[in-house]
């Protein structure tokens, strides 16, 4: 997703108002085309600043709404810059991202939310190294999925201004604890099926529907950056019960370059979707799964390709389950 210094210059000379010396001189000092944070703040102050006072001049209203763009284009960069685009560094905004706000008029018809989730699971496949000390991203994702589905390993607690027409990841806030990573791979060893909530989103669907999008099964991308959606690796969570996933290269073909998956989107949208047969029966617990399910699962889960040294004998592992 990276563009050339004089590209950058001139979409943030253009769209910003700053004059070319200037954004040289932020560049060289972020050695990218980037802007700090700081930049950008001081940007979006200083034309709000300038847009009333050519209002208290009695200048004209095009005058006026050139100042005000300019100002709301700083503040969503620096928005989504510390949000859904969130980098390790956190303390500048990559200027690609300022090409989404050229026209304010269309901004909320940008698919945000896949353009997150596309931007975390790029973090993600670094994440999964061992060598990673650190994540970027979205973070909200991972940490309300996990909230959600394991209450108990979270210190996390509840939001005492949650009101249920807010979204589900604001119903809880920081607590105290530790942050030791082993402790908690060593607690999901040991979890036992009524530690887990498998479908956390039931009770929530008046707020939030579940819109037929959600079934797409294939790539994703937000810029240079893409990612895989695979829902039938996650049936339980739409309330069917869970069968063995196929191959994921079947709906995601690997290599896929960014021009076909935008002729997938115009073209085969609705071929892509996981259907009504695909998706199989609805639960009558949350823990439905498809005959041989588990020793697929054990086959494959994490203690398996990662073994660790537990401090126990897990109370059930999926193996003697089966």
């Amino acid at each position: 997703m990276k563009m050339s210094r004089e590209e950058g210059a001139d979409m943030v000379s253009s769209y910003l108002g700053v004059v070319r010396e200037e954004v040289d001189l932020t560049f060289v000092a972020t050695n990218e085309v980037h802007l700090k944070h700081s930049f950008l703040q001081t940007i979006y102050k200083e034309k709000q600043t300038f847009a009333e006072k050519m209002i208290a001049e009695n200048k004209p209203m095009h005058v006026v709404k050139l100042y005000r763009e300019r100002s709301a284009r700083a503040f969503m960069l620096h928005l989504v810059c510390c949000t859904i685009f969130n980098n390790k560094s956190s303390y500048y905004a990559d200027v690609v991202y300022l090409q989404y706000f050229h026209d304010l008029s269309c901004v909320h018809e940008w698919n945000w939310g896949a353009a997150a989730l596309v931007h975390l699971q790029h973090y993600l496949d670094h994440g999964s190294a061992v060598s990673t000390t650190q994540m970027a991203g979205y973070m909200s994702f991972p940490q309300g999925w996990i909230i959600a589905h394991f209450p108990r390993l979270s210190v996390w607690v509840d939001a005492p201004n949650y009101a249920e027409n807010m979204p589900l990841n604001a119903n809880v806030v920081p607590g105290q604890g530790h942050k030791d990573a082993t402790v908690y791979r060593s607690s999901l060893d040991n979890i036992q099926t009524y530690d887990c909530v498998f479908s956390p989103y039931d009770a929530h669907r008046q707020v939030r529907s579940l819109i037929n999008a959600c079934w797409f099964s294939g790539w994703l991308r937000c810029g240079k950056l893409k990612g895989k959606h695979l829902p039938e690796l996650v049936l339980r969570q739409f309330q069917h019960v869970q069968c063995i996933p196929r191959n994921p290269n079947t709906s995601a073909t690997p290599g896929m370059n960014l021009c076909e998956i935008d002729r997938v989107f115009m073209e085969e949208l609705e071929l892509r979707m996981i259907d009504e047969e695909m998706r199989g029966q609805p639960v009558a617990s949350p823990r439905d799964t498809e005959p041989g399910y588990m020793s697929w699962f054990y086959r494959v889960s994490h203690p398996i390709m990662r073994p660790v040294q537990a401090p126990g004998s897990p109370p059930r592992p999926p193996n003697l389950e089966v």
